[in-house]
């Protein structure tokens, strides 16, 4: 005989867990936690995306700084015929 398996515990809030079926009872309780659950998504990717950007700058700030400090080279005469 097999053992009934429990809901997983989604959300912990004011110190109480709730599992996704007993969020699913209350449409207005689980839509605020869908929104937060995509908010948190979005703030998770927004992080990664800033740290790639600053990633990102730094290497075209080194970019900069290479270029500035190498000499420019010399224009080459034209000599007319």
């Amino acid at each position: 005989m097999a053992k009934k398996q429990k809901d997983p515990i989604v959300l912990n809030h004011d110190g109480k867990e709730y599992t996704d079926a007993e969020l699913r009872e209350n449409p207005e309780a689980y839509k605020a936690f869908s929104h937060i659950v995509n908010i948190n998504r979005k703030l998770e990717n927004s992080v990664y995306n800033h740290d790639e950007l600053l990633a990102s700058k730094r290497s075209f700030d080194s970019d900069l700084d290479k270029a500035l400090r190498e000499p420019e080279p010399e224009e080459a005469e034209v000599v007319e015929a």
